[in-house]
């Protein structure tokens, strides 16, 4: 058995680094990666994008049905605080006009450099198997070797991408401890579609549209895949996409008037493109035949099919269950069975549950790292003050 560690930490994520770096000489981080940090790599295309430029009360407002649960996390540890954080130890951020704020490297790996210079103790390689409490102590067995510590932090991360070691280690501990873990399932991944017809059009992007289903709606930029269509609008709404329910995109505001009213001998598709600000080719994909035809020579019929084609696209979508499709997941452990201002768990003191393996998860835009952040931040508070 090894010696005794104040603090066990499962999981060399952004989460559990962080909160490493906080606890320093008192933490030990088990990493069961040759390397940590794996996910936070794929961050943002690889540029990180690790929060976003917003004050807490409207930050909340992007982590769907969980905002209640994650206030007090990010009032405590503002994104103003992790923007900071970074700067005092020598990585500055760039902040886009859309709010996203990136390294001002644009490296992923520098984001990671940053959290593993304040971590003191760590063991790579090593997967925790299970973990059990006697009294005040923990005892962590892991592939190799078998620890104590007085606190124990699940920071496992959540069912996505298990390429990169999120294979949902946190929930069988978690459950060992009696907690309940709601079914996890994809979120923040592309929107496939049946039979699409837009597998021309892959790497197309859209500045600006609306999608909705089931009465939730997003609207934003967007990108064609070989299977559907993802991008923050799409990938925002997939976590309520559905097998059997219709899904709408408006690509653009359109009438039939407005096509009557252009007139003359244009093409439709070139003249409604120009209208609409629409790639052409996803006008002619959309309009069809009657993209081909003069505007003066459409019908009645061919009108209003192609109104309703970029204004209200509708078909039936799926999201790829398939959970390394993923950017994060939804479901995970039951944030009632946890104290939303220490994030200590309530049915077991001293056991403490971070990150993507809580039932939390927000919108594209650095949310979900804000939170990993945040939520590490109470933690440490907690402990510290025990």
């Amino acid at each position: 058995m090894n010696k005794h560690h104040t603090v066990i930490i499962a999981g060399g994520g952004a989460s559990g680094l962080f909160l490493a770096g906080l606890l320093g000489k008192d933490a030990l981080v088990i990493e069961k990666n040759g390397r940590p940090g794996r996910k936070l790599l794929l961050t943002g295309g690889g540029s990180c994008n690790y929060t976003h430029d917003l004050p807490p009360q409207e930050m909340v407002r992007h982590y769907y049905d969980r905002r209640a649960f994650v206030t007090p996390a990010l009032y405590s540890l503002t994104s103003e605080c992790i923007i900071e954080h970074f700067s005092s130890r020598g990585l500055d951020s760039v902040i886009r006009e859309d709010g996203k704020v990136f390294p001002s490297t644009l490296r992923a790996s520098d984001v990671l450099d940053i959290l593993m210079k304040d971590v003191k103790t760590i063991v790579t390689g090593e997967a925790v198997t299970s973990a059990v409490k006697d009294g005040n102590i923990f005892t962590v067995t892991t592939d190799r070797t078998t620890y104590t510590s007085d606190y124990l932090v699940i920071a496992t991360g959540g069912l996505s991408y298990p390429g990169t070691g999120s294979t949902g280690d946190g929930y069988t501990l978690a459950k060992a401890f009696g907690h309940r873990i709601i079914p996890p399932t994809a979120a923040l991944c592309q929107i496939r579609i049946r039979n699409t017809p837009f597998s021309e059009l892959e790497g197309i992007s859209l500045e600006d549209i609306t999608i909705s289903t089931r009465g939730k709606s997003f609207t934003g930029p967007a990108v064609f895949t070989r299977t559907g269509i993802s991008g923050p609008a799409a990938m925002n709404l997939s976590r309520y996409v559905t097998e059997t329910e219709p899904v709408r995109i408006c690509f653009a505001s359109l009438s039939e008037d407005k096509i009557r009213n252009l007139g003359g001998r244009k093409k439709a598709s070139g003249a409604i493109s120009q209208l609409t600000g629409l790639p052409s080719r996803l006008v002619s994909t959309l309009a069809g035949p009657a993209g081909d035809k003069n505007i003066s020579d459409l019908s009645k019929e061919d009108t209003r099919r192609i109104v309703s084609a970029i204004s209200s696209y509708t078909f039936t979508g799926t999201t790829k269950k398939e959970s390394m499709c993923a950017t994060v997941t939804q479901g995970g452990v039951d944030t009632g069975e946890v104290d939303r201002k220490s994030l200590e768990s309530r049915l077991c003191p001293r056991l403490y549950i971070i990150g993507e393996c809580l039932d939390v998860d927000g919108e594209c835009g650095g949310y979900n790292l804000s939170f990993a952040f945040a939520s590490a931040f109470l933690a440490a508070s907690s402990i510290r003050k025990s």
